[in-house]
Parts: structure tokens; sequence; C-alpha cells
């Protein structure tokens, strides 16, 4: 199968795409995963890479920890931290969240969300780019639905999940900005956009599917011919 990205505005449910996706393929989910993988290679706490990792404000940091599944371990090969010895920390962890990316879809069957995934891969064979909204309110009805799961005295109220949800939006587009030069919620950057909220997940899923299958059997009627 082709290497899925995928690029999200908070909300839109790229998280629970991504799973299903990968349980769907049988394929490496790289999310969180990446973080911990850079963390360890630049030899900081992940907490402290955190901060740095598409620039998300603390208030995320805690509920995208609380709410955070396992996912099997991702095994890549490390490279050295000299590639960047003067860059500024955040640009140096960008370069090897580069690194890790690159590294872990060599051999395809693999779903990245976020961290640049679909900028970093443009132009590859076999990577299908896709970008998932929704509209203001149908994000956060979807968070407020996650943060149910979480205990009472942590859940942030509305007004705090409205400024999340536009900081956190706000935050993405400024990192890719700064490190791809590029605006985010342009569809011409990708393969395939959808609106979560009026398609819903599992339709979502079923959709990218049908596209990632049709691209990977294109893909081999190109390398037959």
């Amino acid at each position: 199968m082709p290497v899925i990205t995928l690029s999200r505005q908070f909300g839109a449910g790229g998280a629970a795409i991504g799973r299903a996706l990968a349980d769907r393929f049988g394929a490496a989910y790289l999310d969180r995963e990446i973080l911990a993988i850079v963390a360890e290679r630049s030899g900081i706490p992940e907490a402290e890479a955190e901060g740095y990792d598409e620039q998300l404000p603390g208030l995320w940091q805690r509920l995208a920890s609380a709410l955070a599944t396992s996912a099997p371990e991702v095994a890549v090969p490390s490279v050295p931290l000299e590639v960047l010895p003067t860059a500024a920390m955040g640009d140096r962890l960008a370069a090897l969240t580069r690194a890790v990316i690159e590294e872990a879809v060599a051999g395809g069957n693999a779903v990245i969300l976020g961290r640049g995934g679909g900028f970093i891969l443009a132009g590859r064979p076999g990577v299908l780019r896709v970008q998932l909204h929704a509209s203001f309110e149908a994000r956060l009805r979807y968070i407020a639905s996650r943060v149910e799961e979480l205990p009472p005295d942590t859940r942030p109220d509305e007004a705090s999940l409205r400024d999340l949800c536009r900081s956190i939006d706000e935050a993405r587009a400024r990192y890719l900005k700064r490190h791809f030069d590029v605006d985010w919620m342009d569809a011409r950057h990708y393969d395939l956009a959808l609106d979560t909220g009026r398609l819903g997940l599992s339709r979502s899923v079923e959709l990218i599917e049908a596209a990632a299958r049709h691209l990977a059997g294109t893909s081999g009627e190109d390398g037959a011919g």
C-alpha cells in the first residue's frame, strides 16, 4: 500500500482515522511515536521535546498525553545529532523529525499523522497525502466528546476548548509555514481533502482506504509498463 500522510485541523478526528487506517492495512502508525524517537535521538526528555513539537500549547500537551493510547513501537535506525550541530533546538528537532519520517516510510506501509509528513514526502511516489478538516462547531463537539474521558477535575470548559482549538490550528499553521513555507489549508497540497464533520469518521476512513488502494494499484500498473 502507499504511505498515507494525514494533515488535520484540531478536532477533525485525525488520530482516530489514522489508527483505523493503520489497522486496516496492518501498517505502522506514526504520531506521538515520532516525538518519542526524536526526543531519544536528541538526548532530551520527551516532555521537553513536546514543547517544540508543532509548537503546541501546554494545555493540549497535557490533554494529548492523557488521551493517548498505546501503539506498536516503530523501529528505525538512529541518526547522529551532529547533522545540525549549530542549529536552534526547534530547527534541529524538525530536522530529526524529517529523518525519522523518511526512514520509517522507506519500506512503505505506514500512516503518518501531522509533523509535516505530507510536505516532507512531497513528490515521493506511493505517498497519498490527505487533509482532514471540519467546521469549527463540529470540531468542538468532537473535542468535547473526547475530554469527557478525562477525570472531571482535568476537563477544560467550553471557552477553554474554543481557545485551544484556535491556538492549536494557529500553532500548526506557523510550524508548517516556518519549516515548509506552505499554507497548510490549501487543498492543492493534497491528493484528497475531506470534511470529516460532514462525512463522519467511518466514511472518511473508507474513502481514504479506497484512494490508497487505487494509488497502490495504479503504481503497480505503472511499474509493470
